[in-house]
């Protein structure tokens, strides 16, 4: 045990004995499922759904969005440096390509590769819920929604206030974010604008990330008007972050910009979402930063989105249906040994039409069920039809047993058909990935108590990833016979100050564990760039509770032992003084032992510390 460990130990068990004033309680039962068709109390969802409040955001020890999703069960987030300047989502065993990002219900897919769907442009601190749905996602959002999907939900505050939040940190690091809520009458508006930045924890991992973000509320009759507008530029040194280790020079920029409006009414038992959007994207990389000229990609992605979400609720149960059009393309140019020329990805497009229908029926006091199809258009591949079923039995008013059951479906990537470089080669021959996921679970809550148990299988066809060939030293993209994938989850977590006292100096102490197994079918000595590359073992525990005073410690710990990694184990804390909800004093670290590790193919940083501020200033 190194002198961090033990200091780190001291301190928290002399925090034990000290007592806390009423903590801030988030009741799970209480929580909603948004989706875009029916909502769902978190009580009564039929399949394993994790939800993220703002206060889980608040008082953890990160400054990122992949941080604060790096500590829920069952995701993967593999990054190739520190703070999501470029981060991969996997869910259950499943690749970046195959979970679907959302933001309030928008897709936020990317025609030529999945590893740009997280740069999203919105601030931590107006996130209100994170809602991640594990499992086949394609009956309720369509294709990409493989293994699951992540939904981001903003809000925009309905009285006037200036937020500030700003960090400083090992590694020449440092942060902040300015926003302002503005709301006229009842015209509610937000702006934010942050950047993060470092000098880089080794040689070329500099970076500097930049957002802005807008969201608007205009009362209309029978419901309201929704503006979102959000702009994300992302800069920096890829050392080692593709190809291979040793190419140290490489560089990147990425711009991601999403543009939304909707109208949400609600009338009797109708409600109708309506809404336009528009996401842009484009990436340049250089394989020499100080020599563009040698080899530099500049690609360009354009969705265009329209959509109707609606839902009727009658004496029959809930129903849910809807209709969706979208249009993708990208373009390209590149430059290989000084001669500029077209991308081979430059002139794609593709066409997508999708309509929907499910429909949640009671049946008695205790059973429930809600099944569903999505029927798919691509003018790259026909027509698909996506079919699924929820069910629930509650027990008692505590517990509750559920089953689904879904056909899910993954096209390729511009990308994985296409792209072509000295060491990669496409394969516009690909099909499209499908699978069938069965899921039975059992969740447990009650006052201060909950756990939940699932046991999963999902059996993958034709899946899709890069495949290393050493005869030629060539990674090339082919589609697999099959793939079958078996996981256990438990989650358990304890709220103290509801179970014992509301004085109680422990809050909360959370702990987790998942399990997978990966079998592929008539495919031998395969060298996977992505997809087999899974967790097999994940623990996670967690615990919030007060030192003295006003001053509280929020502990993070994470084992993941990885396929064809060694295994490793992460430890992440905050000690804040928390005035009230106005201001938050904190010195926070990560990775405190100062665990060598890599998240895909590059060193990750050792022991980094960041303090900063909080503050919320009404007017």
């Amino acid at each position: 045990m190194n002198r961090f460990q033990l200091l780190f130990n001291l301190l928290l068990i002399n925090s034990i004995p000290a007592y806390s004033q009423v903590d801030t309680t988030i009741v799970m039962s209480d929580l909603v499922i948004s989706g875009n068709r029916i909502s769902t109390p978190f009580s009564e969802a039929s399949r394993n759904v994790q939800i993220i409040t703002s206060e889980d955001i608040r008082r953890n020890p990160i400054q990122s969005i992949p941080e604060i999703l790096s500590y829920s069960p069952g995701l993967d987030i593999r990054q190739r440096g520190p703070m999501g300047v470029q981060s991969d989502i996997g869910i259950r065993g499943g690749t970046f390509e195959q979970t679907l990002i959302l933001l309030n219900g928008i897709k936020l897919t990317d025609p030529q590769t999945g590893h740009h769907v997280m740069n999203i442009p919105i601030p931590l601190d107006n996130i209100q819920q994170i809602e991640i749905l594990k499992g086949p996602g394609a009956r309720i959002y369509g294709q990409n929604a493989f293994a699951g999907a992540v939904n981001f939900i903003t809000k925009a505050p309905e009285i006037r206030k200036v937020g500030f939040r700003a960090y400083g940190g090992s590694f020449g690091s440092y942060g902040g974010n300015l926003s302002l809520s503005l709301p006229l009458g009842n015209y509610k508006q937000y702006i934010s604008l942050s950047r993060d930045a470092s000098d880089g924890y080794r040689h070329n991992t500099d970076y500097g990330v930049n957002n802005i973000f807008y969201q608007s509320e205009l009362p209309a009759k029978n419901g309201k008007y929704e503006l979102i507008f959000g702009l994300t530029d992302r800069r920096f040194g890829a050392n080692g972050f593709y190809a291979s280790p040793d190419y140290t020079e490489q560089y990147e920029e990425v711009r991601t910009s999403i543009t939304s409006l909707s109208y949400n009414s609600e009338l009797n038992n109708f409600r109708i979402k309506p809404r336009i959007y528009w996401r842009w994207n484009q990436d340049k990389y250089l394989f020499i930063r100080e020599n563009p000229g040698v080899y530099q990609n500049l690609h360009k992605t354009n969705t265009f989105g329209a959509e109707i979400n609606s839902s009727y609720k009658s004496d029959l149960g809930i129903t849910g249906f809807g209709i969706e059009l979208r249009k993708e393309t990208i373009n390209g140019d590149w430059v290989r040994g000084g001669n500029d020329t077209k991308s081979n990805l430059d002139g794609f497009y593709r066409d997508n039409f999708g309509i929907y229908i499910d429909h949640k029926l009671k049946i008695g006091s205790r059973f429930d069920m809600t099944p569903g199809i999505y029927v798919n258009w691509y003018s790259d591949f026909g027509w698909n039809a996506f079919p699924g079923i929820d069910m629930g039995y509650n027990i008692n008013d505590k517990i509750r047993l559920y089953g689904n059951a879904g056909k899910s479906y993954r096209i390729p990537t511009f990308y994985d058909q296409y792209y072509s470089s000295p060491i990669e080669e496409g394969n516009p021959k690909l099909k499209p990935e499908d699978a069938v996921t069965y899921e039975i679970g059992l969740r447990y809550l009650n006052k201060g108590f909950s756990f939940e148990g699932n046991y999963f299988v999902r059996d993958a066809n034709q899946l899709i990833d890069w495949v290393y060939n050493p005869v030629d030293s060539i990674w090339r993209s082919q589609n697999f016979q099959n793939v079958m994938t078996i996981g256990v989850e438990l989650a358990l977590n304890l709220n103290f100050n509801e179970l014992i006292d509301a004085d109680y100096p422990v809050y909360s102490v959370g702990l987790s564990y998942n399990y997978l197994d990966q079998n592929v079918d008539e495919v031998e000595n395969i060298q996977s760039r992505y997809a087999l590359e899974h967790v097999r073992n994940q623990v996670i525990f967690s615990i919030h509770h007060k030192i003295f005073g006003k001053l509280k410690n929020s502990f993070k710990a994470r084992y993941v032992d990885r396929i064809e990694q060694e295994s490793y184990m992460l430890i992440d804390d905050r000690i804040y003084y928390e005035q009230n909800e106005k201001l938050m004093l904190f010195l926070e670290a990560s990775n405190l032992t100062d665990q060598i590790y890599t998240e895909v193919m590059t060193p990750m940083p050792g022991r980094w510390f960041r303090g900063g501020i909080t503050l919320n200033v009404g007017f």
